[in-house]
């Protein structure tokens, strides 16, 4: 898949148009994900003992994923328009996944209570970036169509 590359820079977007606004929240998702994915991977141990699993090898797989997951997020964010409305959601589809499992793992227990406060937390955040990133990649082709 070619696409152009869009960057916007550090600035904050100009206007409050959808894609400005898409491209802002892909960049949060994918900050919190990169720093949460690193702190995993690089210190599995503590991660776990707010957790609570016991599985300090999954931590840092996991935290491998969101690295990589992140890197995802940003390399989108980067592009054109047309592409950005077709990438994006995979994205918010990737989103959901976390959620559900995030609620499937509480579920059966996986986590310590703190753990699963924390968790809860994390996927609470995570479900609003894939709403809101589903919610404006909508009004992005909608605002194209007018």
């Amino acid at each position: 898949m070619t696409s152009s590359v869009h960057d916007e820079g550090m600035e904050a977007p100009h206007t409050s148009s959808p894609e400005s606004l898409l491209r802002m929240v892909l960049r949060a998702n994918a900050t919190t994900s990169g720093f949460g994915g690193l702190a995993a991977a690089i210190a599995p141990g503590p991660i776990d003992d707010v957790l609570g699993t016991g599985q300090e090898g999954w931590v840092r797989l996991i935290g491998i994923g969101l690295v990589a997951f992140a890197a995802l997020v940003v390399a989108t964010s980067r592009f054109d328009r047309a592409e950005l409305a077709k990438a994006v959601p995979g994205i918010s589809l990737g989103d959901g996944s976390w959620v559900i499992g995030t609620v499937v793992a509480i579920a059966l227990g996986w986590f310590s209570t703190s753990g699963a406060v924390a968790m809860g937390l994390v996927g609470v955040m995570v479900g609003m970036f894939g709403v809101e990133q589903a919610v404006l990649v909508r009004s992005m082709s909608r605002s194209a169509a007018t």
